[in-house]
Parts: C-alpha cells; sequence; structure tokens
C-alpha cells in the first residue's frame, strides 16, 4: 500500500470519528433542529464510509457550514474556537479524500464507455 493511501485512510478514519461525534453532539441539542442536522451529518457520515465522491465533498462543504455558523456566532457557542478550527481544517481533508478515496463515476451507459468517432458532433 502507497504513503498516500496509508495517509488518506488515517484521515478518512478520523473524519468519521468527527462526523459521528458531531451526530451525537447534534442529537444532544434535543429538538428537531439538532436532529434535522444530525440525520444530514449521518448521511454525509455514510457517504464517506462507503468511500462515495458525493460523501466528501459534501462533508467539506458541512465543514465550512459548521466554520461559518460558528464564526457568525449562530451556533457551537460554548466550543466556537474549536468548531471554527476544527471546520477550517476538515475542508482540504475531505477535498483530499474527495480525490484520493472517492470512487470514480461509471461511464456512461449511452456509450459504454467506446471512444468512437462515428457520432461526432463537431466536423474535422
Amino acid at each position: 500500500m502507497s504513503k498516500i493511501l496509508i495517509v488518506a485512510n488515517v484521515l478518512n478514519v478520523f473524519l468519521l470519528l468527527v462526523l459521528i461525534a458531531s451526530v451525537a453532539g447534534f442529537i444532544s441539542f434535543g429538538n428537531v433542529y439538532g436532529l434535522f442536522l444530525a440525520a444530514v451529518t449521518a448521511a454525509i457520515a455514510w457517504g464517506v464510509y462507503k468511500h462515495q465522491r458525493w460523501g466528501y465533498f459534501a462533508a467539506a462543504a458541512w465543514a465550512l457550514a459548521c466554520y461559518q455558523l460558528s464564526k457568525q456566532g449562530y451556533e457551537f457557542q460554548a466550543i466556537k474556537r474549536q468548531v471554527m478550527i476544527l471546520g477550517f481544517s476538515l475542508i482540504p481533508v475531505a477535498l483530499f479524500l474527495h480525490e484520493t478515496l472517492g470512487k470514480a463515476a461509471s461511464k456512461s451507459a449511452q456509450n459504454n464507455g467506446k471512444n468512437n468517432d462515428i457520432n461526432r458532433k463537431m466536423p474535422d
């Protein structure tokens, strides 16, 4: 296993732990808003666990949203500094994992992955 994959797998476990801890934290809000945030975070964690590209991209967007909510003072008042630091650091981690571990989309069913010149739209 290459060094990049080892680092990526360690970062993936770290990202999953942060997401799972966040689900527990959002559930502790004890209201519908917290349950909604927990459900969204759990869906993102599932995508990260399955190595889906959308999961990693959503994790980066989620980290940016947590950073902004904390920065503007809407959420996370008691742990504002920690959320801002963690959110700011998870954005590049999630994007790195998006590029290294994320599964690429399958080929289009229309051309079956073949590159033939018969159906080109533009002339030479």
